[in-house]
């Protein structure tokens, strides 16, 4: 006698997290911002929750795990802002979002290998609220932290992460996604017509309202110095382009991308692209200078990271590790189409990697 194989709830994803998802519509629909919030940050079932996300093992790489040379290129640039501002000590450097610290080990193992007094004045704070690392130099926290008199607030991939509303442009106007719980899947339904400004005439296009006030908290960091910002995403001519009628919504799941939020839920990444125009805008209310965005192909270059990969011809195996990390990190199809954004405030001088942008 066959027995019943059928995985229920457990085939779209965490089943205790898409019993909660359900429980909580109680047979509404919920915004599709609510719905990206708890599949990547329910409090016990979230993907954000869970460790090993991010690596060969994991769904997706990102720059700092594809070698160290990628933290060595921002800790050049930190100790380039060090010595700017007078060589303070404390010299903090905040990492947001710093997830299990393989960009903080990196810019510490090349600190350690300073005799100017960097790594001395050197304080390293990672703000992770979910799964974070184990470097016991770091000082790990979960929440607020008072600003630093002098220092770097540095991100990666942090503003791609942050849930966004979903709209269709319509006759009337955008009209919102939301989701609802059919008994069996998330499905979606169609919300309320609302306004937006310079929105899209056509097709499907996000909204990300947490990135204007991440960027203010993560410029309010520092008192003196700069933020740096690694990112996947456009100015809004670019992001709302009349071509790009599909929005920029991604799932990552053991190395696939798509564009299905509905299936592995609690089990996969997602994100969507950010606009670099309202984090420009946001750094300029707090009283910074910004510079770019840029791709992380012209900065890399631009710092001279590829003098690193020429810098370990006497051992062949590194430096081919090193060439293939270099080629990877600066593939304009891949990881090279990475925008960077700058800001200083009370930094003397175009900080590195910037000199050419207007």
């Amino acid at each position: 006698m066959p027995l019943d194989l059928d995985p229920g709830t457990a085939a779209l994803g965490n089943a205790r997290l898409v019993r909660a998802i359900a429980d909580e519509m109680a047979g509404a629909a919920m915004p599709f911002e609510r719905f990206m919030e708890l599949a990547l940050y329910h409090p016990e079932f979230g993907y954000y929750r869970r460790r090993g996300r991010i690596g060969p093992q994991g769904d997706f790489l990102t720059s700092p795990v594809i070698h160290p040379m990628f933290g060595w290129a921002v800790a050049a640039w930190c100790r380039d802002a060090w010595d700017r501002l007078g060589r303070p000590s404390p010299f903090t450097i905040f990492e947001p979002g710093a997830g299990e610290g393989a960009l903080a080990t990196s810019i510490l193992d090349w600190a350690e290998g300073r005799t100017d007094g960097f790594r001395e004045a050197l304080r390293y704070v990672a703000i992770e609220p979910n799964a974070g690392g184990s470097d016991t130099r770091v000082e790990w926290v979960a929440g607020p932290v008072p600003p630093a008199a002098a220092g770097v607030a540095v991100c990666n991939e942090l503003f791609d992460a942050l849930p966004v509303r979903v709209f269709e442009a319509g006759e009337r106007g955008p009209v919102e996604v939301g989701v609802r719980w059919d008994g069996e899947r998330f499905v979606e339904a169609r919300l309320g017509v609302v306004t937006i400004d310079d929105a899209p005439a056509a097709g499907r296009f996000e909204v990300n309202p947490h990135a204007y006030a991440a960027m203010q908290s993560l410029c309010s960091l520092v008192e003196r110095g700069a933020v740096l910002a690694f990112d996947y995403g456009y100015p809004q001519d670019e992001l709302w382009a009349p071509w790009r009628t599909n929005g920029t919504l991604l799932c990552f799941y053991r190395h696939t991308a798509h564009e299905d939020p509905y299936v592995h839920v609690g089990e996969q990444d997602i994100t969507a692209h950010v606009n670099f125009s309202e984090l420009a805008s946001a750094a300029h209310e707090e009283g910074f200078e910004v510079h770019g965005p840029i791709s992380q192909a012209q900065f890399l270059a631009a710092m001279g990271a590829g003098s690193l990969v020429e810098a370990a011809r006497g051992d062949m195996a590194e430096y081919f590790a090193r060439r293939s990390a270099y080629t990877t990190l600066t593939d304009t199809a891949g990881l090279g189409r990475v925008r960077v954004l700058a800001g200083a405030r009370g930094l003397p001088g175009l900080p590195p990697g910037f000199e050419e942008t207007p």
